[in-house]
């Protein structure tokens, strides 16, 4: 159908009054609500969608989600209907100003560049949004400056929010293809796996860092090799092109660019903080107004110079060794037949990129007749209609460690096995500020067992996850997110402390969450029923005797060997270990005789501040626990204690973290 029809036309209470844009889901309209007097962008679905029945039911029940937000930095949806020809549209707020990636284009072409203050104040905002978003279960997916708008008066807007979820939905998803846009794609979604809050988290970065630079990290002729990059190559590092960025400013674009989501901020919330953090670093800030709405300080342009902006070293940007002339990128004329092979089950819209920003839809399912023309979008045909895609290494490139190093302004030594299994590194005689990765020991299939070092005090604090990673997901979770939460903000760890975490001492354990199963490491043993107090061979797990679930004998794991061994070396004033669960959260003391010998303090400072039970967990629910780790520490003279957060899963993340902060102010003195 052609776009112009519907001109001149009214669609319920909605006069149409011109085309504005035919993006790959829907025609966007410029009209007038005659009953409220105001103007409204429609987005019309193409008629070849319309015709899918369960597509259109997804695309009014998201409709029907993002209507119930509210929030400043977010289009409002106002109604949904159907056109007299049986195609489906959203009414929506219309936003007066423009795009994002045209206010960009527009910078540069005037030899200008956006403030970094004013950067920031923009993706803060839009890290807000998110944060709204993913609250209500809302993933966006497709995060780029065509889907940022900004207002006249410089607030940005973030659009799309339904359309990028309904474009997730199986529909779509199942005839192998990836959603997004190449140059913002995450690594995960670049192999067709599984998108959640965090690859939002990964494609405003890549957002904050074009803003910051004038280009994304990645870039490439062929949509596919973007991918290739986003999956297998590491950005230039921002400071190398930005020097007079501050640190934290740097810190925070290299935590959201994290191959491994795990290593990335966790939430928008996250984000939102440590932005604040880096505006006030960089000059800027920002405050809420009467209404209760948080403005940016207002900032003006600055020129494009090359002491702003300075260009990549060659060897930087040229990831890849080069290769002959013959060889280059062969894996690329592969494409056609790929192609070829896949599109007998539907129809591909597959156009080149003149700009970073085009994409985001899809492999369409079959139709009968109609093609969406003009549509400059990609469409990615996977390795199977089934399986995740898998983006081709070429024979050169060097795939990421399975540990990543936590990116710092300085590298640090990657924490990869490269010592032999029967070694246990200890901490360096003379450690600096941090932070600093270092191999504690190594899992029953030789999995390596990492700890991260900040600040190089003499009270030394160490704090553990994943003891039960399987079992209790959310410790190994909790202990990522201080891992992140330090390093960005490592003024956070008093002058005085060192403070060590360990992101999953368990790392063999199967992922089955609330179950047995999920405390074992791979010779079946429990790990919190191995140490040397009140020992049995048969333990026992919720007043129940598990055969041969304590060992053969008290630290007869490599796990707890080296987690006591290396407890032992750093001589802690204070051991927190992250375990679940309790209602309510507890923080249980380790006691191995009748009473806690040197725990009850720690317990107590640590509970208060999260807010949660403070007590023996043993006496509350009166189970015996037979080699428990906290007992034993205790019964060592070395304060321990378990924090049981309320669920399996779920880090509750704030609660802790005023735990951590507290036991490390309390030691600080």
């Amino acid at each position: 159908m052609d776009a112009e029809t519907l001109v001149g036309q009214q669609i319920g209470q909605y006069r149409i009054k011109k085309h504005i844009a035919r993006g790959g889901m829907a025609d966007v309209y410029l009209a007038e609500d005659v009953d409220l007097q105001r103007p409204a962008a429609i987005k019309v679905m193409l008629a070849a969608l319309a015709a899918d029945a369960e597509f259109v039911q997804r695309f009014q029940r998201e409709a029907r989600t993002v209507a119930q937000l509210n929030h400043p930095n977010i289009v409002q949806v106002y109604n949904i209907g159907m056109t007299p020809e049986n195609r489906p549209y959203i009414a929506m707020q219309y936003i007066e100003g423009q795009s994002l990636r045209e206010r960009l284009r527009q910078l540069g072409q005037q030899g200008k560049l956006m403030p970094t203050a004013q950067v920031l104040s923009i993706v803060r905002q839009v890290a807000d949004a998110l944060r709204a978003a993913h609250h209500a279960g809302i993933v966006h997916r497709d995060i780029k400056p065509n889907n940022i708008l900004i207002r006249d008066d410089g607030t940005p807007v973030l659009v799309d929010l339904g359309i990028a979820a309904v474009q997730s939905g199986p529909k779509l998803t199942r005839t192998g293809s990836l959603i997004g846009t190449p140059h913002y794609m995450s690594p995960e979604q670049a192999q067709g796996q599984h998108a959640d809050e965090r690859s939002d988290i990964y494609a405003l970065g890549v957002v904050l860092y074009e803003m910051l630079t004038t280009q994304p990290p990645f870039v490439a002729d062929e949509p596919m090799a973007v991918l290739h990059k986003q999956v297998y190559e590491q950005p230039t590092p921002i400071g190398r092109l930005r020097p007079d960025l501050a640190a934290r400013t740097q810190q925070i674009v290299e935590f959201c660019l994290q191959k491994d989501p795990n290593n990335r901020l966790q939430t928008a919330a996250e984000m939102v903080t440590f932005l604040d953090q880096a505006l006030a670093d960089e000059g800027g800030g920002g405050y809420e107004s009467s209404s209760g709405v948080w403005r940016p300080q207002p900032t003006s342009v600055t020129p494009i110079s090359q002491n702003r902006v300075l260009s990549a070293p060659p060897a930087v940007e040229a990831a890849m060794p080069e290769q002959p002339p013959g060889k280059r990128r062969g894996w690329l004329w592969l494409l056609p037949l790929l192609l070829l092979v896949l599109g007998g089950g539907g129809w591909l819209l597959w156009s080149a990129l003149d700009r970073g920003d085009e994409g985001g839809v899809i492999e369409l399912p079959e139709h009968n007749g109609g093609t969406a023309e003009g549509v400059a979008e990609v469409a990615v045909a996977t390795a199977t209609a089934v399986s995740p895609a898998v983006i081709p290494a070429d024979a050169t490139s060097t795939v990421a460690p399975t540990i990543t190093p936590l990116p710092t302004l300085t590298p640090l030594p990657s924490a990869t096995a490269t010592l032999e299994p029967t070694v246990t590194a200890v901490p360096s005689p003379t450690p600096t500020a941090g932070p600093t990765s270092l191999i504690v020991g190594y899992s029953v299939n030789n999995r390596p067992i990492e700890a991260v070092r900040f600040g190089s005090g003499s009270q030394v604090v160490l704090f553990i996850g994943g003891l039960h990673a399987g079992f209790a997901p959310a410790t190994v979770s909790l202990a990522n997110r201080a891992i992140t939460h330090f390093t960005v903000t490592p003024e956070d760890v008093p002058q005085g402390v060192t403070l060590y975490i360990i992101r999953n001492a368990s790392p063999d354990s199967p992922n089955v969450t609330g179950e047995l199963e999920g405390r074992l490491n791979a010779n079946g043993v429990d790990l919190n029923r191995n140490w040397d107090c009140r020992w049995e061979a048969d333990a026992k797990f919720r007043g129940v005797v598990v055969p041969d679930s304590g060992g053969p004998r008290p630290f007869s794991e490599p796990e707890t060997a080296a987690l006591r061994d290396f407890i032992l070396e750093i001589d802690p004033v204070a051991v927190v270990f992250w375990e679940a669960r309790a209602t309510d959260g507890l923080s249980s003391p380790g006691a191995c005789g009748t009473r806690s010998l040197v725990s009850a303090p720690l317990s107590q400072v640590y509970g208060v501040a999260a807010g949660y039970q403070i007590g023996d967990f043993e006496n509350l629910t009166n189970q015996e626990i037979n080699g428990d780790g906290t007992n034993w520490l205790d019964d060592q003279g070395i304060p321990a204690i378990a924090v049981l957060l309320p669920e399996y899963a779920e880090e509750d993340w704030f609660n802790n973290l005023e735990g951590i902060r507290a036991v490390l102010a309390r030691y600080a003195r």
